[in-house]
């Protein structure tokens, strides 16, 4: 053989067995290549740069599997309200495939038990359609046809003949074929979709996906979200150690006005500069005028950059994206680093709290479940 050939050939084979293996574990649980490069290519839009985004992909994924599996830890797959969930989305998930008989057949492994004929199957249907209370026949328990793991009884074609007998003219072997035919395509098409995920593999992962999405919100609000917003005096007891954290950015007391065109932007600010009230003035707007007052660091205000404020001002109009159109009124200036109050700076406080929680689970679970990744599959990626 030639020496490239085999060469050639040694490569693929390497090439198939790097496929083949897991792109990472998690203790004894394995994460495919495909698997990861489905979740990639759905999530990660972006192709600047690939190398970056997969390796920064991979320790997102890698941190998702962990949740989901914590959550296995505990069950919550188990929880009726998940299997519900995983239940009707799979319901809905159906309606987007087009089923295809033949395919089904193909992929199920169909076969007729070509022991029993046709004209003895239909004989026998006769004889029990006429004389309904004699049933014991031998035949019934015999296997017509198997799909999949299911073998399909002759007993289980009597039972359909029966109830569609109204379809059936006895004696004209035409209308058993057509009734037998109808039967054997909705006991297959049946299997199918009760087993799709063993036949489709985009129905599998989308099913997956919406399982394990599923299962990681609920954890998550089980070890981060719920647990933070009921722990008040952790809440407290964060902010205590840590008002460095939480101070005001350069910021001003302010009455913010909006408005859903420029020239009511205009009308709003001459009329604020001659003294009519703003709420007034949003009140009788009919909804072309917004404002409301508050306190916010300059960086969230609509400004100019450069913009100087003094208390009494009102800025320049600032036209937006949408068209609409703000501006503000300066009531008081406040001095950098003021520090924020336990309320003032209580979301920032459980969103930072959240992430410390969320931090000390993650770095358990990696110990429970350390994660390795398999560097000649990820560098088989990266090329």
């Amino acid at each position: 053989m030639n020496r490239k050939i085999i060469i050639t050939c040694i490569c693929c084979m390497a090439l198939l067995q790097c496929f083949a293996q897991p792109l990472f574990t998690y203790g004894t649980y394995e994460v495919s290549r495909d698997e990861f490069i489905r979740a990639f290519s759905k999530n990660i839009n972006s192709t600047s740069d690939k190398e970056k985004l997969l390796k920064e992909y991979l320790d997102t994924y890698a941190r998702f599997k962990l949740k989901v599996r914590a959550a296995k830890d505990l069950k919550l797959d188990t929880l009726e309200e998940v299997k519900y969930d995983l239940l009707n989305f799979r319901s809905r998930l159906l309606t987007d495939y087009n089923i295809d008989i033949e395919e089904a057949k193909s992929k199920t492994n169909y076969k007729r038990n070509t022991a029993i004929k046709d004209d003895q199957l239909f004989r026998y249907t006769d004889s029990v359609l006429l004389v309904p209370e004699n049933r014991k026949y031998p035949i019934a328990k015999e296997v017509l046809f198997t799909t999949g793991n299911s073998s399909i009884k002759v007993s289980e074609w009597l039972r359909y003949a029966a109830e569609n007998r109204s379809a059936i003219n006895f004696y004209v072997p035409e209308s058993y074929t057509a009734l037998l035919q109808k039967f054997t395509d909705e006991s297959v098409k049946q299997y199918y979709i009760q087993h799709m995920e063993e036949y489709n593999p985009d129905f599998k992962y989308q099913l997956q996906e919406f399982k394990e999405g599923n299962l990681m919100f609920e954890i998550m609000g089980r070890k981060v979200w719920r647990k933070s917003t009921a722990e008040q005096e952790a809440l407290k007891n964060y902010y205590d150690n840590n008002k460095d954290r939480f101070v005001w950015q350069q910021c001003v007391e302010v009455v913010l006005v909006q408005a859903k065109y420029y020239a009511y932007a205009e009308f709003a600010a001459e009329s604020i500069k001659n003294g009519q009230c703003w709420k007034t003035l949003a009140a009788n707007s009919e909804g072309m005028i917004q404002a409301d007052s508050g306190r916010y660091e300059m960086s969230m205000l609509p400004l100019k950059p450069g913009t100087k404020l003094e208390e009494g001002s009102i800025t320049e109009i600032i036209k937006q994206n949408d068209n609409t159109a703000a501006f503000v009124k300066v009531i008081k200036v406040y001095p950098a680093l003021m520090q924020r109050s336990f309320d003032e700076a209580k979301s920032m406080v459980v969103n930072e709290y959240q992430q410390q929680l969320e931090e000390n689970w993650m770095n358990e679970l990696a110990k429970k479940y350390p994660v390795k990744v398999n560097q000649p599959v990820l560098q088989a990626l990266l090329k």
